[in-house]
């Protein structure tokens, strides 16, 4: 995972890496022909980050920078698996902000530490490369202009897995918790 820790509970700023509606998964963010080859093997921190979004942005791989944030238009991520999210973790992104996505992405996005709200009209608010901050727990997005949009916020649970770094880690810790005497 990336060296930066998300704190959910506290205001992010990033600088803004926009795409637009209808960005496959599978072949827009990465390139999963190549990925399906190591099935059954630990995913290539390397091979997912230098993929990430390069089929879009060529730049992206070169240029993002721990703690950047993804704003995405409609059905973002569809056709997903957890490459993907996992792709966009490793290369630093701090959260993905999004018009609309399918659940099961978000569900994958969390399980790897990656946090993912759905605010609609943010794509028409935001250009590529403004600075925005987030507060995930609050759901609240404030704009480049100072305007703000809001989104539902992340539940407890959600917050907690995000806080953990990740599904397997926050479970790791609730379980450990249940054992102690």
């Amino acid at each position: 995972m990336p060296a930066f820790a998300i704190e959910p509970d506290q205001l992010m700023a990033g600088r803004v890496w926009k795409f637009g509606d209808q960005v496959s998964g599978d072949d827009g963010i990465i390139d999963f022909s190549v990925v399906r080859e190591g099935f059954g093997k630990p995913m290539d921190e390397a091979l997912l980050t230098a993929m990430c979004f390069r089929r879009i942005n060529p730049r992206f791989p070169k240029e993002v920078q721990p703690g950047d944030l993804v704003v995405g238009g409609v059905n973002f991520a569809h056709h997903n698996h957890v490459e993907v999210s996992a792709a966009i973790r490793f290369s630093g992104i701090a959260a993905v902000l999004v018009e609309s996505c399918e659940s099961g992405f978000i569900r994958r996005a969390l399980s790897q530490g990656l946090p993912v709200l759905t605010v609609p009209g943010i794509a028409a608010r935001v250009q590529d490369g403004e600075r925005i901050s987030v507060n995930l727990a609050a759901g609240r997005i404030v704009l480049a202009d100072g305007s703000a949009l809001d989104a539902p916020p992340l539940s407890p649970h959600m917050l907690a897995v995000l806080r953990a770094g990740s599904l397997v880690e926050a479970l790791r810790r609730e379980f450990q918790g249940a054992s102690a005497p």
